[in-house]
């Protein structure tokens, strides 16, 4: 097990803590430090409100001063604020899983291209993906999400209610649609940071690798020096 601790930036919404969850303990074989950034909602950063910039700024110093050997956040659209926020702390900072997708893409056959199941894909822009560092002019990529299902209205909630089943089910129908609509996509990214508990199920079903914020989380710490 490793000493190092990973920050996590959160929503005010309430994390779901089932097992498998990005806030579930025992997900991760080493330390996790938890901050609650004030005013940011599902629905705001969802919608690329840009104004929690600052408070996504502050809590990730608080976090490095309190010793965290890296940083992420619990929500895909927070990449929007990837560059000001790994310009405020001298961690590594990864704030979207979305910043996976050119890695996998590279891992793929030419020919075949990464599916994003995404929390709400009417709100995924290019914006997103040209502050994690690509843009789908470069990486092909097919999106779908869960809009519309009893997931994704849970997830808008203040303190969620979701059985794990629910949430499996959704994230398995947005994955089986978008395979069923595009065979080209061999290999997935999860862009909410809901859905790492689907991946396993998802794989299985599938046959397809998939990463998420878990899959992130454990590369950025492996990656991290130790904090002196």
């Amino acid at each position: 097990m490793s000493n190092k601790t990973l920050g996590i930036l959160e929503l005010e919404n309430k994390p779901m803590e089932h097992p498998g969850a990005l806030s579930a303990p025992g997900t991760f074989r080493f330390p996790v430090k938890r901050l609650t950034v004030p005013g940011a909602t599902t629905r705001n950063v969802v919608d690329g409100d840009h104004s929690v910039k600052d408070a996504y700024i502050r809590s990730a110093r608080q976090l490095e001063s309190e010793g965290v050997a890296a940083i992420i956040a619990n929500c895909g659209f927070s990449a929007v604020l990837q560059a000001d926020v790994s310009a405020a702390v001298s961690i590594p900072v990864a704030l979207s899983s979305l910043l996976l997708v050119p890695l996998v893409a590279k891992t793929l056959p030419p020919g075949r291209r990464v599916g994003i199941i995404t929390y709400d894909a009417s709100k995924l822009k290019e914006e997103h993906f040209r502050a994690a560092g690509w843009s789908s002019t470069v990486i092909d990529v097919a999106i779908a999400g869960i809009e519309g299902s009893g997931s994704w209205h849970q997830l808008a909630q203040p303190v969620p209610v979701i059985p794990q089943a629910l949430l499996i089910n959704d994230v398995m129908a947005a994955a089986t649609s978008l395979l069923k609509t595009d065979p080209a996509v061999a290999a997935l990214v999860f862009e909410c940071a809901g859905f790492p508990l689907t991946a396993e199920p998802v794989r299985i079903a599938t046959g397809l690798p998939v990463a998420d914020y878990v899959s992130l989380a454990r590369m950025l710490i492996e990656m991290s020096p130790p904090v002196s």
